[in-house]
């Protein structure tokens, strides 16, 4: 323990009962960490400061994702008492303990789970994505992902990458890197893959980076064969919080589109960087979303369906429920979608083309009104694609989708949908709680095919569980 952090600790045993003295010591001692809030900690002019904004401040090594997930996962002490919340204002004078989880096994293995292929050739899958698949590993999801899956459906072995390689694009890549042993290299040790580069899309929480100039240029890792391609397909890049390189022409509407990449930092680039593994993946769907999606089997199809997306040339439309029925039956909403400033889990709306988000549009069509008007199924077309872009939209016009426990909840349910008769409310919650996710699913899908140049279109049916909550709403008690 250093000095600074000692005299914390005596200070704080002088200000506490000697219960608490003696567990904030202890504390102190077991954990990896242990760090004093100073008024330094503060912004000027702000009174406060969240708990993972100021761990991640000290711990710059390791990313905002495992310093949540360590608040949550108990590792956190603030004054000898356990803390499980990233939100937690820590004070002058308070005292942390803490230790990090380690960053997530650079590893995926292959899983034989259940896939929905609606089309496959040797450039691409379109997938019927099923609900509570997560896209790739990540922390707290370490398999039964959709990459896991691909790796198997593939033939491909595990996938291993060391500190000082990058991530392939495509499941190709994933071959080549497998051929050429561990670390995710190629044949050459260029850590390329088949000349398509060897990033992957970066993630959600590096959206905001700022540009490599603000930053001073860009670091060693632009060199990579990654960001050559990438950049001549037009994308622009960033750097994140975690000194990662990123696209600032990512978005993704609970998804993330293609056209960028995160860079693994050579051994001479920041410590504590975590990677990732998404061989293929183009585009993400949320967890709870179902739908389709379209996977790169080979380098020169992820290139072009990342600049598709990028272009705004791939159509896709999504059905979402909605409590209440949105007026006018047709609309445009457009604002700027950005993180929440109350809870970085979020999105929320912004003014539009203000200083704070990224503009965002989305029209919407009702389709049918559902619980005699407590409901209503409506169909959504993107202009643009920004994290939780419908979800947030939905809520600013006043109608959020069924069942999103994060931008609604189940009272909202009860109190709109069941128009606040107990036999309706009743019903409908007991809908909500069966779907148990936001009652989103992307529909169509439609793209140039990167090797033909063929226009291809695709439709899908709602999901069994999607079709039930709506078949509820349109049932007894909803209907006399």
């Amino acid at each position: 323990m250093g000095r600074a952090g000692r005299r914390g600790v005596a200070q704080l045993e002088r200000r506490l009962p000697p219960p608490q003295a003696a567990a904030a010591h202890s504390q102190a001692q077991t954990h990896e960490h242990e760090l004093l809030v100073s008024l330094s900690d503060f912004d000027t002019g702000k009174s406060k400061l969240r708990m993972d904004a100021f761990l991640a401040a000290r711990l710059p090594a390791a990313s905002r994702a495992r310093l949540q997930a360590s608040i949550k996962g108990g590792l956190v002490v603030v004054n000898g008492r356990p803390q499980p919340k990233a939100s937690y204002g820590v004070r002058p004078g308070d005292v942390v303990a803490c230790s990090v989880f380690p960053p997530p096994p650079l590893e995926a293995a292959p899983e034989a789970l259940p896939l929905d292929i609606v089309y496959e050739d040797e450039h691409l899958m379109v997938i019927n994505k099923a609900a509570d698949m997560v896209m790739h590993p990540s922390p707290g999801h370490y398999s039964g992902t959709l990459v896991n899956a691909l790796l198997h459906h593939c033939q491909l072995p595990a996938m291993q990458l060391r500190a000082d390689s990058a991530a392939p694009l495509s499941l190709e890549g994933a071959a080549a890197a497998a051929a050429g042993g561990a670390g995710g290299r190629g044949a050459d040790g260029s850590g390329s893959s088949n000349g398509g580069g060897g990033g992957s899309e970066g993630q959600v929480e590096q959206l905001e980076g700022s540009m490599l100039e603000a930053a001073g240029g860009p670091p060693p890792a632009a060199q990579h064969p990654a960001a050559a391609a990438a950049a001549a397909g037009g994308s622009s890049f960033s750097l994140d919080q975690d000194g990662q390189l990123s696209s600032t022409d990512l978005d993704d509407e609970d998804e993330e589109e293609g056209g960028g990449f995160t860079l693994v930092p050579s051994s001479g680039g920041s410590k504590g960087s975590d990677a990732t593994i998404r061989p293929g993946i183009v585009h993400r769907l949320d967890k709870g979303t179902t739908g389709l999606l379209v996977v790169a089997k080979t380098d020169a199809a992820h290139l072009s369906l990342a600049q598709q997306f990028k272009d705004r040339t791939v159509s896709r439309t999504y059905v979402s429920i909605a409590l209440g029925v949105p007026r006018p039956p047709e609309g445009r909403v457009a604002t700027n979608v950005g993180r929440d400033l109350r809870d970085r889990k979020k999105m929320a709306a912004f003014a539009y083309a203000s200083a704070r988000g990224r503009t965002a549009a989305s029209n919407y069509k009702l389709l049918e009104v559902l619980a005699g008007g407590g409901a209503a199924l409506v169909q959504w077309r993107l202009e643009t694609g920004r994290t939780h872009q419908i979800r947030v939209h939905a809520k600013h016009i006043g109608h959020p989708l069924f069942a999103d426990d994060t931008y609604s909840s189940l009272a909202a349910v009860g109190s709109i949908v069941g128009a606040g008769k107990p036999p309706r409310s009743a019903a409908a919650q007991a809908a909500a709680r069966a779907l148990g996710r936001p009652a989103l699913h992307a529909k169509t899908l439609g793209f140039v095919h990167p090797a033909t140049g063929q226009r291809l279109q695709f439709d899908s049916v709602l999901p069994a569980d999607f079709a039930a909550a709506a078949e509820a709403l349109r049932g007894t008690p909803f209907v006399v």
